[in-house]
């Protein structure tokens, strides 16, 4: 785990997302506890449940590197192929910024819309695209890419992640340029986070922020009072739901 969290404080920015994945009966509440207590510089996403197809582990650890393309690149033991593991992923990020496929078209559409986040540009690449299964294909992969980076934004305001929430949208404003239809929808939810509520969440996430980042430090022993201090100026917004589940995790 501290080799995985590491690679991904190095790597994240350039498209690595690492996922750990509880596999010894812990629910969701003693995760989030022991993370905060053992790894609190941990940025990995982490579940107790996974659907990537990979295979059964005999043992632990056990990880798995799945490529750009979804296809199971290595699975066993993180620790005897370290070194593995690192040339995979190295090899696989060059893909994400380069783009990947059996045609410069398609590697021109996915440099653009993973290694950049242009969805102008990957738009307008399939849009001058010969007719054809290949265009049909990039198309709906462009679509898809859409509209999961329009739903996270809408999971992570409902988690109370507020400030990550409205960085993702003038992100994707700034992705879509002036396609017609996505231009108006990006700039509608950009405009979402101008309202007073909107603002208020904002306000309470930046406070704890402060907390969150101190606890990443390690100083875990003055988070419960920060966290009940916080709770009590914020009250029932979904930030201040998000900080009662962080100190239900820490005081667990």
């Amino acid at each position: 785990m501290p080799s995985a969290i590491r690679q991904n404080h190095e790597l994240a920015d350039k498209g690595l997302i690492t996922i750990m994945v509880e596999s010894q009966g812990a629910d969701a509440k003693k995760l989030e506890g022991f993370l905060w207590q053992r790894f609190p510089d941990n940025d990995c996403f982490a579940t107790t449940g996974c659907f990537v197809p990979i295979p059964e582990s005999r043992g632990i650890p056990h990880g798995a590197v799945i490529g750009v393309d979804g296809k199971l690149l290595w699975a066993g033991n993180p620790i005897r192929d370290k070194a593995k593991i690192e040339e995979l992923v190295k090899d696989q990020l060059k893909l994400v910024k380069k783009g990947w496929g059996d045609s410069g078209e398609a590697r021109k559409v996915r440099a653009a819309l993973y290694g950049r986040g242009n969805f102008a540009v990957a738009a307008a690449a399939v849009k001058a695209m010969d007719d054809g299964d290949e265009k049909s294909m990039l198309q709906k992969e462009v679509d898809t890419r859409y509209a999961i980076s329009k739903a996270a934004i809408d999971n992570l305001i409902k988690q109370g992640f507020w400030l990550q929430a409205q960085a993702q949208a003038k992100s994707l404003l700034k992705g879509v340029g002036r396609h017609q239809k996505w231009a108006a929808e990006a700039t509608e939810l950009v405009g979402r986070f101008d309202t007073d509520s909107a603002k208020a969440e904002i306000a309470a996430d930046k406070k704890l922020a402060k907390v969150i980042k101190n606890m990443r430090k390690g100083k875990l022993d003055k988070a419960p009072k920060a966290l009940k201090k916080l709770i009590s100026k914020i009250g029932q917004t979904s930030v201040g739901a998000r900080a009662s589940r962080t100190l239900a995790a820490i005081e667990g």
